[in-house]
């Protein structure tokens, strides 16, 4: 039977579990963090029963009822930390609590074991997918993403297209996202990833994240602007070359290349750079090739770009899926000639073909 001891050490864990969850934390918790767990194993093992706790009694569902119980074990949790009332009752409670709302813990598991998969988009759809630990992502149209959570990691692929990912708070569980032979690695923060071609492309909108499978380039391609203002090669304080890492900070851009060699975006445009998400294409001296890849996303009519023209620099705004104006567009601002070769296809090839 759990001592006053117990007590105290879930106690401390509960306090814990708030502290690093809350909007109020701040990075420098983190390392006094680590020191509480790495002081003694049965500390990790008390946050884990804390965290479990949490979760079963409804961070896998959205009904009303169960968020509504989410809230008050919350505001029960944070007494807890604050006062000096015994853990022990904690647990007590919210046991009852869980056997009350067994029924919806039931579809709660089930939640969770379909989120262990393989999620997509069609042509022109966009959708929102509520993982078990409260992060979501949200995938552009044309994407799809595997999902590979364990108790020791949370492993997302994005397989193709775009998408943005809100992480929920987890220490004991870093938020990893790969993209080919890249690897980004977050806590609690939001950022998107796409993925065009054998180019993937990393905008931080909020907090940090590091990026892994990085080459150190010594000049780089400039990468297509479409949230950057400006880009740069790699500054030596924000790459480790014998880790192949790259740190961003919130408001910072990068994009590797399929050799690894990757390119710096010191500032991005947040709003081009969710604009996505509105239904609205923002070009900025992008590659022809690349911007009809991305409108090609969201309309059933799908363009071919000739390489005679694929490099051609397109800029302006545009309304997803209006595929015809983006055509209408570049054919009348560029040497460039559009013919129908079936009922849903179009190429884009130089005027003097």
């Amino acid at each position: 039977m759990p001592g006053p001891e117990s007590d105290d050490r879930l106690e401390q864990a509960t306090q814990w579990f708030v502290r690093v969850r809350s909007e109020d934390a701040r990075v420098e918790d983190l390392p006094e963090f680590k020191r509480w767990i790495d002081s003694d194993e049965r500390n990790e093992l008390a946050y884990r029963q804390v965290a479990a706790a949490w979760s079963g009694i409804g961070a896998h569902a959205a009904a009303p009822e169960v968020m509504v119980a989410r809230r008050n074990a919350l505001d029960d949790a944070r007494r807890a930390a604050s006062g000096r009332w015994s853990v022990r009752a904690w647990f007590s409670h919210h046991v009852a609590l869980a056997a009350s709302v067994c029924v919806v813990l039931i579809g709660s598991a089930l939640y969770f074991y379909l989120q262990q998969g393989v999620y997509s988009t069609g042509i022109g759809e966009q959708r929102a997918l509520r993982l078990d630990d409260g992060s979501v992502v949200t995938l552009d149209a044309k994407s799809r993403v595997r999902v590979a959570y364990t108790d020791g990691v949370r492993l997302l692929m994005l397989e193709r297209g775009r998408a943005r990912f809100d992480v929920a708070r987890d220490p004991l569980r870093p938020f990893r996202v790969q993209a080919g032979d890249q690897t980004v690695v977050a806590h609690g923060t939001q950022f998107n990833v796409e993925r065009m071609g054998e180019t993937v492309l990393v905008t931080l909108l909020e907090g940090r994240v590091a990026v892994t499978g990085i080459a150190v380039a010594s000049s780089a391609p400039t990468p297509p602007a479409a949230a950057a203002e400006q880009t740069s090669a790699l500054p030596p304080r924000q790459r480790n070359s014998a880790a192949s890492v790259v740190e961003l900070t919130a408001g910072q851009g990068l994009t590797v290349r399929a050799n690894g060699r990757a390119t710096m975006v010191p500032k991005i445009d947040v709003e081009r750079a969710t604009a996505w998400q509105s239904g609205r294409l923002f070009f900025d001296n992008e590659p022809l090739a690349s911007a009809a890849e991305r409108v090609n996303r969201y309309s059933k009519l799908q363009i071919e770009v000739s390489p005679s023209v694929a490099n051609l620099e397109v800029s302006g705004v545009f309304t997803a899926g209006d595929a015809d104006a983006f055509v209408e567009a570049i054919s009348t601002y560029f040497p460039v000639r559009s013919e129908r070769t079936g009922s849903a296809e179009i190429q884009l090839t130089a005027a003097t073909e």
